[in-house]
């Protein structure tokens, strides 16, 4: 079996190191290379060519919505899951704009990391639901564009 290729990027090394220790329990994860600044997860992403980037969004030199962007343009099929303390709509929206694929609070049981990993790595997408209803409401609240729907009423 593959095992799916992961760069961990975080500033705190604690927090790299014990995520890798959960993360190495799974025998089909593997972690293969950690970034302590956006830059550097930007220059590993490239190099590396990972799997996953679970990527913290506060981070030294470059941050991680600003992270997520670059690698977008120069990697568009990179698979970024947002893992990070941040749960503000704000940084929610503009990390879900940038391309992330995913969006975890660094609360989340080691479970549903476990799942969003591979579920992302399936080609889905796993928002938590506090984060969901963050990103829905401010949905919610924006205008629609193009040509409106049809409505039930009008197709009988």
């Amino acid at each position: 079996m593959d095992k799916i290729r992961i760069l961990l990027a975080d500033d705190h090394p604690i927090l790299r190191e014990g995520l890798r220790a959960v993360l190495e329990t799974q025998p089909d994860f593997e972690v293969i290379a950690e970034a302590a600044n956006g830059i550097e997860a930007v220059r590993q992403a490239l190099t590396m060519q990972p799997d996953i980037l679970l990527l913290d969004l506060e981070m030294p030199q470059l941050d991680g919505v600003e992270t997520i962007r670059r690698l977008r343009q120069q990697q568009p099929n990179s698979r970024i899951i947002v893992f990070t303390a941040f749960d503000n709509d704000e940084r929610i929206i503009h990390a879900v704009q940038a391309g992330a694929n995913g969006y975890l609070l660094k609360e989340a049981p080691r479970d549903e990391i476990f799942s969003a990993i591979r579920i992302t790595m399936a080609g889905g997408s796993l928002l938590q639901p506090v984060v969901a209803s963050k990103l829905l409401r401010h949905m919610g609240n924006q205008p629609l564009t193009g040509s409106p729907a049809t409505t039930y009423s009008q197709t009988t």
